[in-house]
């Protein structure tokens, strides 16, 4: 049945209202009037797809080259304990709040703000993120195809990095160092050699269009990407760990050399912690939106156990492999890798490079190698990409069609990408990967802990998530989502003052003004979110500042869930918490457990007195008369009273339907009655 409203205001987004309404009252139609189709098949294959998707997030390039350059140049086993240490206590907590946030709001990470309208500039800082983090990552996976191509066809050593400089000449015996190498050929200023920036941008124009391609069709075509990419990535971590473990197992004993008394260092923690949210993707704003969009019905706590669980494997697999490769090239060469201020970004890359080049690693190993950068690689960009495409769509309220936005982020994020290959040596990739884009993710984490859990507050927080997950929450989740962020705000305050941009010792390297053009986008950060909140705060229609200010820390009148009948038995939860202070469980949302198995089971009635609501007792006689028989009466008497029962029940579910259908559209209607008219309308709290 579709719905026609008639409103004298002229609001734009009326029709983004009705067309959502259609959407979920068309499933609250009775069940005579629709055609439920069940395939076994299908539905398994679909549970599969969702859970590749879930284990999709976890395996990324912060994991498979991040996490080891990074436990080698801050303390090797040292490093590995204090991320283990942040992974294991914040790791469910936090992945617990995003992904229960996303299933509760269902409309990614920009309107779960509606909570708090005075930080939703903290929405957009997350979609700016994942869009700088999609810029240089292609670069990265360009960097990887480039030595992927030479190694199958047996180039390596390249022959531009022997002291013969022709291409087509024999390889000179006497090759220079990999880093040296690199700079020589894929990342050779424009200046010096047009033909390699020209390359460099075909390989990131190509890497943009399978991903604009692979995001063409919204979620479909996301999970079909994930369905084939997500396995083959798993095997390409086994077979390479398998080949690491048969060539010499004692490299990992590098990674139990572990000195207790640097544990005391600020900087490596602080390290830890943002190497934990980049593995985790915390604070990008993919797991809010995925868990809305792809795994909405999924349950919360174990699918945050199963990413933590999941990341620690492929983080520990990935560091594993290269201390072991790391071990070899030790012994061969006689002297102790990894001791220079600075390793690159892209050391992963270069240091197969030099496995290959002292035969430690075959041509085709190296390839599989380079495989998995891409693929790790790939798997992140789309997710970015996803986030940055379902914050404007919502944004815009759907009036541009998927696959324009879709090509609008990608050839933004292509532009940003060869803008990043013009500085030398990837200064500007250093830059984004190890300042700018880990204080991002740092201060937006801080932010939303703090809007919900201290502004929103904790007690509305718990109602939502328990009437999402149908029982009580544990203490020990709320004291985590407390301390958190106090904890890590002293991390972010130590950094920004002991740890300036212009001083780091791992960046004096790096050009003055990548340093300004970094301070610039960190302070344009705080800007946004300054900005969007006096903008918040001046939108309100009350009497002072401070009354505009209050209006501005409480939730949104639209603010809650997107769907009808989901909303409706929310606003019913919290109406029976607020009078009776108890909370009934049978109106949890239809997700971990379906809302509609509960209303097979008879267990969903309307409230005591409607005239559609089933008595307890009815239920009991009708089972009773039923079981009393005892197998005594006839086979007619009991399959005849078998029917009559299940009519009644048939009946009693079409009235169930009925009653919420007509509880959910009554709602709908004044919640869109109730926003702002173009001719200057009151409202309060309207994002």
């Amino acid at each position: 049945m579709w719905l026609e409203f008639n409103f004298a205001r002229g609001h734009s987004s009326s029709s983004y209202r009705v067309s959502r309404i259609n959407t979920s009252i068309e499933a609250l139609k009775p069940r005579g009037d629709r055609h439920r189709i069940y395939c076994c098949k299908s539905n398994c294959l679909q549970s599969f797809g969702t859970l590749l998707m879930t284990v999709s997030l976890t395996l990324s390039l912060a994991n498979v080259i991040r996490l080891p350059r990074m436990v080698f140049l801050y303390g090797g086993g040292t490093f590995l304990v204090s991320y283990l240490t942040v992974a294991i206590v914040f790791g469910v907590p936090l992945l617990f709040l995003e992904i229960t946030l996303g299933q509760f709001c269902q409309q990614g990470t920009t309107k779960l703000w509606r909570a708090v309208p005075l930080l939703k500039g903290v929405g957009f800082v997350k979609v700016l993120a994942s869009v700088l983090l999609a810029a240089y990552y292609p670069i990265i996976m360009a960097l990887s195809l480039f030595y992927g191509s030479r190694s199958i066809i047996g180039s390596i050593p390249f022959p531009e990095c022997s002291n013969s400089i022709s291409f087509y000449q024999g390889v000179s015996s006497n090759s220079i160092n990999s880093d040296q190498c690199l700079q020589q050929t894929f990342i050779k200023p424009p200046h010096l050699s047009w033909q390699w920036i020209v390359m460099d941008i075909l390989l990131i124009l190509l890497i943009w269009i399978i991903a604009a391609i692979s995001l063409i069709k919204n979620s479909k075509s996301y999970r079909t990407v994930a369905l084939l990419v997500v396995p083959a990535t798993f095997i390409t971590i086994g077979v390479l760990l398998v080949k690491g473990l048969n060539a010499n197992q004692k490299g990992l004993e590098i990674l139990l050399d572990i000195q207790w008394d640097t544990l005391w260092k600020l900087d490596i923690w602080y390290h830890a912690i943002v190497q934990f949210l980049f593995t985790t993707h915390l604070g990008f704003g993919n797991i809010t939106t995925c868990a809305g969009r792809l795994y909405s019905k999924s349950n919360p706590f174990w699918t945050s156990v199963m990413l933590t669980v999941v990341s620690i494997v492929v983080g520990m697999c990935s560091v594993s492999i290269v201390t072991m490769w790391i071990y070899d090239i030790q012994l061969q060469a006689g002297e102790k890798m990894f001791n220079t201020s600075a390793i690159s970004e892209v050391w992963f890359l270069t240091f197969v490079y030099e496995l290959t080049i002292k035969g430690i690693l075959s041509d085709m190993w190296a390839a599989l190698v380079y495989t998995l950068v891409f693929l790790s690689g790939f798997l992140s960009l789309i997710a970015a990409i996803y986030t940055a495409i379902v914050g404007l769509s919502v944004e815009t309220k759907e009036k541009w069609k998927w696959w324009i936005l879709t090509c609008m982020v990608c050839f933004i994020g292509f532009l940003v990408g060869v803008l990043c290959l013009l500085p030398e040596n990837l200064q500007a990739v250093h830059l984004l990967d190890e300042y700018i884009i880990g204080r991002m993710v740092v201060t937006s984490t801080v932010l939303e802990l703090i809007a919900f859990v201290w502004i929103y507050g904790l007690e509305s927080l718990s109602n939502d998530f328990e009437f999402v997950l149908g029982y009580k929450l544990c203490f020990v989740w709320k004291f985590v989502w407390l301390s958190t962020p106090i904890l890590f705000m002293m991390f972010e305050f130590w950094s920004l003052f002991v740890m300036p941009l212009t001083e780091s010792d791992y960046s004096s390297h790096d050009s003055m003004w990548l340093y300004v053009i970094g301070w610039i986008i960190y302070l344009f950060m705080w800007s946004m979110i300054i900005g969007i909140a006096v903008w918040q705060i001046s939108a309100q229609v009350d009497y002072n500042f401070s009354q505009k200010f209050l209006s501005t820390i409480k939730p949104a009148r639209n603010w809650g869930p997107v769907d009808p009948i989901y909303r409706h038995c929310w606003v019913q939860w919290k109406k029976q918490y607020q009078v009776t202070g108890e909370r009934d469980f049978t109106l949890r949302r239809r997700g971990t457990k379906d809302y509609t198995h509960s209303i097979k089971r008879g267990k969903h009635a309307a409230p005591p007195g409607t005239a559609y609501s089933v008595s307890p007792t009815s239920l009991d006689r009708t089972s009773s008369c039923y079981s009393i028989d005892g197998g005594r009466g006839s086979s007619h008497q009991r399959s005849s009273d078998k029917h009559s029962q299940q009519q009644q029940q048939q009946q009693q579910q079409q009235n169930l339907h009925q009653y919420h259908y007509n509880h959910a559209v009554a709602d709908q209607r004044r919640w869109i009655a109730a926003e702002p008219k173009n001719n200057g309308g009151t409202s309060i709290n309207y994002m």
